[in-house]
């Protein structure tokens, strides 16, 4: 047997299948296979019909020279992915939502092989490039006439779906034709109401229309001829636009070529284009078998491994251990003791498999495609064969998603946009959601995907969550979308829907599900997945929200980026590159990780948020609600440059332009710096407004360097010292700086005016947003000002034998404060209804001890909180030498 592959072409009631040469295009054998299929079935039916057929076949093959699987489906249909859209039209109903592709997988040995789908006229028109009427023609078109319209284009055998020259998918069945849509024009349906509207008599379709017409019969023969006209009037557009050097049309209506073909092709020549080649197919309903088949072989010879993450950064292990003490951890993990999390495909799918039916809600970003075929194969390795639904068929389209997101998405703006008021269910056709239905006669039915929960099955509810640093790493290698998009965009593109839609809209579903979790699954180490129940997720979030809690921090490069962070903290991959930022405390971005016997699971901070917001919170709960208020994060200058030239909007400016709740006020607190470093804080004395702007102006417009201490004062960098940075000021960290920022939380709304005309780690200028930045300064924040208002001078609060705090006063505007704590050996703190946000600042590690029994270390330059809840706790000092620490929390 030579090398082949499978073609299948389901019809409307039955299927078919041939194996294909790969070499030749020919029909293996010249044997065609075909087996009607009751198109109303369950879906359970259906799937079993194919298995038994197509197993039948094969058997007769050695499945081991078989290279691929390609399936010719009508739409609507995910073809990349294998699901079937179609509804309303009374066959198939049953696999609305469907994954067909891990359905097919089923039947073979060998779940590796790859599985294709491709509309049933593209497979036509391919089936007719390798071996038909299309053979030798570099630019064609293939146009199917039947129940529907379908068509093709194709450059040297090479579908053509998008660009100038082919309709959107090269689909041509919405065309307008006189007062409809060529579907409807062009098709068998048209003749019957054609033919009806003239005698009053239905005919059985085109083939009783066609002998009539050749018998002279006058009514036929001017529906043939009006059909021939729009036809005619449709393709000429096209083979024109398209520079078409062959037509090839195909389909039963094809079947009566003798009335129409001639006056047809007659028609375009005269148009003009009396070179084109119009043919009737030759293969006729061979081509699907063979241009199916030939698919996948196309996609086989060009398939390139796809880069799941772009990141220098290494993926987080499955197994962690504590560092030494002294020793920065860049995954702690908050213990829960032994035997809670649960590892690997085959764990997980023993759970789904206990149950009947089961919801796998989840958030963007997640590999759906990955986790199905992993979690099916070990559920087939059990004997189940589970039948997986997408909630995706039930999507908007993305144009209409689209324009519904167009008002939050900021225009042009590269990095701004609207905080959504949408919901989840708002991507969604919720009739089409309700056609996703369980098979009672099924093994497993599983719907899955954002969105799963909105079918209303009745069934245990699995949420699989992603780490946002590993879902902007997916995206930077563009193997994710957005929530509903067609493909992935630019990265910052996609960064601002994410942050303005996606996080939002899914965060506030995600808040809803909690309490209904029956299993978590943290989804990042896509081969190997880690899950607790979700019992276990509210108990570990409740112990968090009384003791302690420390985020996972992550690790950025940057265009100013440094070494300092490269040098201080182990375990971070060099990769070459600077490392500019580490988001110690950021939470819409940050993930928290369980531990239980090493293993070490991720959720997102959100939940500890919803959980126990109150606990966590305290008596700024009712102010802030699910909003932690207080940011910590690393801005690395140490051998790198200085920062933009840059301010944050005021709190009216942001909630009115962005809907943001509060704004970004900040404060550099210097951990470290070189002798030169220099902290860039407000105007010069008699810095004029008009002549700053037209000076920001002029750069940007001539890429023209400015001196920029002509304007903005610069203060000496000094270990320890605070500066104030309130909302409305002008700012940037010179280099050769460690900074500690402490900051209310948003993050992006960073005004940047003056970036030293240098271009951004992918090679593209940065934005500059001079117009917001200039909406929001505050000129009068110049000269003495500057000093003797934003550079905070502290004081002793309490002094003893043994320990010394001082306040390090921040600006009226800030809604937060800074304590700094010196000690030798040990404190105990109460919380008063506070939350105290901590970092050791000089040192080598303390040990925290709560008033549950808890004790954990936490090391030089580590971030961690402590609840309100907490209520009282005590630090002791590991160290030899005092340990210093900062505490910030709401006023």
């Amino acid at each position: 047997m030579s090398v082949c592959c499978v073609g299948i072409d389901v019809g409307g009631s039955h299927i078919s299948l041939s194996l294909i040469d790969c070499g030749t295009g020919e029909i293996l054998d010249n044997a065609v296979y075909k087996q009607n299929i009751d198109p109303q079935a369950s879906a359970t039916q259906i799937i079993n019909s194919w298995d038994s057929f197509i197993t039948g076949v094969l058997n007769k093959y050695e499945q081991e020279n078989i290279l691929g699987i390609g399936v010719a489906m009508p739409g609507p249909f995910d073809y990349e992915r294998g699901i079937s859209q179609i509804t309303g039209v009374q066959k198939y109903e049953s696999l609305f939502g469907l994954n067909i592709k891990q359905a097919i997988r089923h039947i073979f040995k060998n779940r590796a092989v790859p599985v294709s789908f491709i509309n049933d006229a593209a497979a036509y028109a391919l089936g007719e490039y390798y071996a038909g009427a299309i053979l030798g023609n570099k630019r064609s078109i293939f146009v199917s006439l039947g129940t529907g319209f379908g068509s093709a284009f194709l450059v040297d055998g090479v579908l053509q779906t998008s660009g100038e020259e082919v309709p959107k998918n090269g689909y041509l069945y919405n065309w307008p034709v006189e007062d409809g849509i060529a579907d409807d024009k062009l098709s068998t349906r048209w003749f019957i109401q054609e033919w009806h509207k003239k005698t009053g008599i239905w005919a059985d379709g085109v083939k009783e229309l066609a002998e009539k017409a050749r018998k002279g019969d006058q009514v036929a023969l001017d529906i043939f001829e009006r059909f021939t006209e729009n036809l005619a009037r449709l393709m000429t557009y096209w083979v024109g636009h398209f520079n078409a050097d062959s037509l090839v049309i195909g389909g039963n209506i094809a079947r009566a070529s003798d009335i129409f073909l001639d006056k047809l092709t007659s028609q375009i020549n005269t148009s003009g284009f009396h070179k084109v080649k119009i043919k009737i197919t030759e293969l006729w309903e061979n081509a699907p078998l063979i241009g199916a088949a030939m698919h996948v072989h196309q996609i086989n010879q060009c398939s390139l491994v796809t880069e799941k993450r772009k990141t220098t950064q290494q993926l987080i292990p499955e197994k962690v251990f504590r560092t030494t003490p002294g020793k920065y951890n860049i995954y702690p993990g908050f213990p829960i003791g032994d035997g809670k999390i649960g590892a690997g495909n085959k764990a997980l799918a023993e759970w789904i498999a206990q149950h009947k039916t089961v919801i796998i809600e989840g958030y963007v970003g997640v590999l759906w495609e990955n986790f199905v075929a992993n979690i099916d194969k070990e559920l087939a390795g059990m004997g189940k064969k589970a039948l997986w639904f997408h909630t995706d068929a039930a999507l908007h389209s993305p144009q209409e998603i689209n324009e519904m997101l167009e008002p939050y998405l900021g225009g042009d703006d590269p990095v701004f946009g609207r905080i959504t008021d949408k919901q989840l269910s708002d991507w969604y056709d919720n009739e089409k959601l309700r056609n996703i239905k369980p098979d009672v006669n099924a093994d497993i039915n599983i719907v899955v995907g954002c969105g799963a929960s909105l079918c209303g099955w009745q069934a245990p509810l699995v949420y699989v969550d992603l780490p946002k640093n590993e879902l902007q790493f997916r995206m930077r290698a563009g193997c994710i979308t957005n929530l509903g998009a067609e493909r992935p965009m630019d990265a910052k593109q996609m960064y601002k829907r994410f942050y303005f839609i996606d996080w939002r809209v899914l965060n506030e579903h995600k808040r809803k599900l909690l309490p209904q979790i029956d299993l978590i699954v943290d989804e990042q180490r896509i081969d190997n997945y880690l899950f607790m129940s979700g019992d276990e997720l509210r108990k570990g979030l409740s112990a968090m929200g009384r003791n302690f809690f420390r985020v996972r921090p992550w690790f950025e490069p940057g265009v100013w980026g440094g070494t300092w962070m490269k040098k201080h903290i182990e375990g971070l991959n060099d990769g070459g590159e600077n490392l500019a930022w580490s988001f110690e405390l950021m939470v819409l971005e940050n993930g928290l990780l369980f531990e239980s016997d090493h293993r070490v699971l991720e959720v997102s901070f959100d939940f500890l948020m919803y959980n126990n917001y109150r606990e966590v919170l305290g008596d700024a709960a009712a102010r802030f609600e699910y909003d932690f208020p207080i940011r910590f994060d690393f801005l690395d200058t140490f051998d790198g440059g200085n920062l933009s030239i840059q301010c944050h909007p005021s709190n009216e400016y942001i909630k009115k332009n962005f809907g943001m709740p509060f704004t970004q006020d900040e404060t550099y607190y210097i951990m470290d710096c070189k002798e030169d470093a220099e902290v860039y804080l407000g105007f010069r004395e008699g810095v004029d407004r008009e002549e700053f702007y037209n000076t920001l102006i002029q750069s940007h417009d001539e890429e023209k360097e400015i001196d920029i201490l002509h304007y903005v004062q610069t203060f000496p960098a000094e270990r320890h010292k605070l500066y104030l940075i309130p909302n409305g000021t002008i700012h940037a960290s010179g280099k050769n700086n460690m900074v500690l920022e402490i900051s209310s939380a948003p993050y992006i709304f960073t005004f940047k005016m003056y970036d030293w005309m240098r271009l951004d780690m992918d090679g593209k200028p940065r934005p500059i947003n001079i117009e917001h930045g200039m909406n929001n300064l505050h000129f009068d924040r110049q000269g003495d000002v500057v000093s003797d208002e934003l550079i905070s001078r502290s004081y002793v609060l309490e002094k003893t034998n043994s320990y010394t705090i001082e306040h390090l006063p921040t600006h009226g505007t800030h809604f937060y404060d800074v304590h700094r704590y010196s000690f030798d050996r040990e404190i105990c703190i109460e919380t008063q209804h506070k939350c105290h946000v901590w970092m050791l600042v000089e040192g080598s590690s303390v040990t925290l001890k709560t008033q549950d029994g808890m004790e954990y270390d936490f090391n030089y330059a580590e971030t961690f909180v402590i609840p309100a809840a907490a209520k009282c706790y005590t630090l002791v000092n590991n160290g030899n030498r005092p340990a210093v620490m900062v505490k910030s929390f709401v006023k």
